[in-house]
């Protein structure tokens, strides 16, 4: 299901399609732990991401919006936090309410990896940060 762009970067800030500015604050953030997402076997838990879809399919029915601010959580790879996110956004994937996601600090490096990936199939998304100034991140 291929989700329609509700939201844009310009200049660092948030706007709807129409134009209007959206405040970036922090009911806007919806924080999702790698170590909730992958456990310690290296599986994903899919009951974990289960409940986060539904949490945000209830959003999508109040007309609110989020982006998902990954927390990373465990020493491993900045590769396998990125394929762990990627399989976030796959399940998530027909959640209107989701805006985007963030790009956590320790991803700053890989940022060109991490959105490449993450926008594969979720073109929609926009990306916040709170360290990078780009035209094309919001900052937060």
């Amino acid at each position: 299901m291929k989700l329609e762009r509700l939201f844009e970067v310009k200049n660092s800030k948030l706007f709807s399609v129409d134009g209007k500015e959206k405040s970036v604050s922090p009911e806007l953030v919806k924080a999702v732990k790698w170590s909730d997402v992958e456990g310690e076997c290296e599986a994903y838990n899919e009951d974990f991401l289960a409940k986060l879809r539904d949490e945000l399919k209830s959003l999508e029915e109040k007309n609110q919006f989020v982006f998902v601010e990954p927390v990373f959580d465990k020493d491993a790879p900045v590769e396998q936090f990125v394929a762990a996110m990627k399989h976030t956004a796959r399940r998530i994937k027909d959640c209107a309410s989701v805006i985007g996601f963030a790009i956590p600090q320790q991803v700053e490096g890989e940022k060109d990896f991490y959105i490449s990936e993450l926008s594969q199939k979720h073109a929609h998304y926009c990306f916040f940060s709170k360290n990078i100034s780009d035209s094309e991140i919001c900052m937060y």
